[in-house]
């Protein structure tokens, strides 16, 4: 039942904002639409390659690292 309510709304607000655009807006108005949804696009490009960039590396060999070796002797000392 739920998922039906949500279809029937989304189609009914989908099709209002058809019409709205269609219909009510001036040539202008539906060029400034496309401007900011294009420039809405190219924003959320722009943010998920910066993310992408800085989530991390990949390092082939994790024992080189000097916080690894240190670990490694602590647990040694331990007796592991």
């Amino acid at each position: 039942m739920k998922i039906k309510n949500f279809l029937i709304g989304s189609i009914v607000v989908t099709g209002t904002g058809y019409l709205l655009y269609s219909r009510l807006l001036s040539d202008d108005a539906k060029a400034e639409v496309k401007k900011m949804a294009h420039s809405v696009y190219n924003s959320y490009i722009r943010l998920s390659e910066i993310v992408d960039t800085t989530t991390g590396h990949v390092i082939e060999d994790p024992s080189a690292l000097p916080n690894v070796q240190v670990t490694k002797q602590q647990w040694e000392k331990l007796g592991y």
